[in-house]
């Protein structure tokens, strides 16, 4: 387990909603990514959750971001956060659009979200040595050889390995990585948007509503006569 201090800045919502993202954006960004200032960076699922971390976090680093949305809201809701590309994916193909927005170079740096579809086809808009991280598993129908061909380094992030194998000095990095995040909260460089918050026995509708895809940022149990919700 981990523990910090709730950031003033923050609601006791958004401070349940924040660590599991602020870290897992963070690792999977400065981490595997190794993100230095200019780079491309592709977020999938920009909206969502750990995306919305994302894209400030790689702002934050001076990278210039592109990712994928689903409608108009969410689309001013990236920009809003620092995006400078969207691609709208149910009409576009993600691919061809970064493709087009590198001038044919690639992405450096790309955050997969969704899943397995998505991860394989990321493969073919990577830039020659780029990073490719998932936060999922990224399934077994991939080109392999495309990716040794490209020299991309795969990464993956699961913040939750620290604890899961007993590593004390990851779980160390994992605060310090809090405690930046505190200091970017402060300085209002970063925020965490919580798009809905719903009482513990409506945990059903809460999980329905990230289905259905209507949901910008995080969303919080509050369980009732207690002061701190809980993450979904």
């Amino acid at each position: 387990m981990i523990c910090q201090p709730k950031p003033k800045k923050l609601s006791f919502a958004q401070a349940a909603a924040g660590p599991l993202a602020l870290i897992t954006a963070f690792e999977a960004l400065y981490g595997r990514g190794r993100l230095q200032a200019g780079n491309t960076v592709l977020v999938h699922g920009g909206a969502g959750g750990v995306g919305h971390i994302a894209i400030q976090m790689a702002r934050i680093g001076g990278a210039r971001i592109c990712t994928t949305v689903s409608d108009e809201d969410k689309a001013m809701f990236v920009q809003e956060l620092g995006a400078e590309e969207f691609i709208f994916y149910r009409q576009r193909d993600f691919v061809e659009a970064v493709n087009l927005w590198t001038n044919g170079k690639g992405i450096e740096i790309a955050l997969d979200t969704v899943g397995p579809s998505i991860f394989k086809r990321t493969i073919d808009c990577m830039a020659y040595g780029g990073n490719l991280i998932t936060l999922l598993n990224p399934g077994m129908d991939i080109d392999w050889i495309e990716a040794r061909n490209r020299n991309l380094n795969i990464g993956f992030e699961l913040m939750l390995t620290p604890m899961l194998r007993d590593l004390p000095t990851a779980r160390n990095h994992q605060c310090d990585i809090l405690k930046r995040c505190e200091g970017w909260i402060d300085t209002a460089k970063l925020s965490i948007h919580v798009s809905h918050t719903f009482p513990l026995e409506e945990a059903a509708k809460a999980h329905n509503l990230i289905e259905q895809g209507h949901v910008q940022g995080k969303v919080v149990l509050e369980i009732e006569n207690w002061e701190l919700p809980v993450m979904v």
